[in-house]
């Protein structure tokens, strides 16, 4: 699950600056995904070892 939200972030990156509100909605939704899967314990080992606002700015 980890890497398929993080593979759907990578394809919306730029989704903010080129203005397309779906887009940047759907990286929100993938966004706090990552930041409730990284409060298990297991979330270092699975690859959420970074803070996802900073590698993923919203």
């Amino acid at each position: 699950m980890v890497q398929r939200l993080t593979a759907y972030l990578e394809e919306l990156r730029e989704a903010r600056a080129e203005g397309e509100d779906f887009a940047y909605g759907e990286k929100t939704a993938y966004t706090e995904c990552l930041e409730l899967i990284q409060l298990w314990e297991g979330a270092k080992e699975n690859g959420l070892d970074y803070e996802i606002e900073k590698k993923y700015p919203l």
